[in-house]
């Protein structure tokens, strides 16, 4: 994952703290890219050695997210910093509340696996999987890179890839609700494999909501709730 290339300036102790809060969200967010791609390798390919990491391992971002809220809180505290700053704080933070849901939804995957991977592994659903997985997958690597390189254009990109996870999502949750009805004995089964489909749809949520808070942290305006098209402007700090 690349170094963090905002714009040079005299290095001050303020620089220096600011920086290794943006190194430890770059750390955190390697560790939601692994956690996520793990469960997913037990979810597809009964890859059990990553399954078990990627259940066992989650209370390693939670202690990491507890660490950047902190030194958040310090930063704010110490210098006041003005308003072009405080974006960027504000952007971190929000960054590892998701990449922490992030994480949690990546357990959660793991653990379904566990339960109803070898049976997902022989439907014909097991394809609409691979394809949200795959989609998902670039969205966060993507998402953290824009935020490293501050590219909003990048940003505006991945928003709208978004688009495809949901198409994918609606695409498999019908014939789900259809098999289920016409199968009552797999009702416990298709209803795992909705959220295991529902955990992929919002991690890809998630990496949206990243891509918002680049965008926020260069542009200055909140594009949450808005038309990304329009460029009307939110929010503005």
């Amino acid at each position: 994952m690349e170094s963090y290339n905002g714009t040079p300036h005299t290095l001050t102790r303020f620089d220096e703290d600011l920086n290794n809060l943006r190194s430890l969200m770059m750390n955190m967010g390697g560790m939601a890219e692994q956690h996520f791609a793990d469960a997913l390798a037990y979810l597809l390919d009964a890859d059990a050695i990553r399954g078990a990491r990627a259940i066992s391992q989650d209370y390693e971002i939670n202690r990491l997210e507890s660490s950047i809220d902190e030194l958040a809180i310090q930063i704010i505290a110490r210098y006041s910093p003005t308003a072009n700053d405080l974006r960027t704080i504000m952007s971190v933070v929000k960054t590892i509340t998701d990449l922490e849901r992030i994480g949690d939804k990546a357990e959660k995957l793991a653990r379904i696996a566990e339960e109803i991977g070898s049976v997902l592994r022989t439907t014909d659903f097991v394809g609409h999987f691979r394809v949200m997985g795959r989609i998902v997958t670039g969205m966060l690597h993507d998402a953290l890179d824009a935020f490293v390189r501050q590219d909003a254009i990048a940003a505006e990109e991945i928003i709208r890839r978004d688009t495809h996870v949901n198409q994918e999502y609606n695409a498999v949750h019908g014939v789900l609700l259809k098999f289920m009805t016409e199968n009552p004995n797999s009702a416990e089964v298709s209803l795992r494999m909705l959220s295991c489909m529902r955990a992929i749809e919002r991690i890809g949520d998630h990496c949206t909501n990243i891509a918002e808070y680049v965008i926020f942290q260069q542009k200055g305006h909140d594009v949450r709730h808005g038309d990304l098209s329009s460029g009307k402007q939110r929010t503005q700090i």
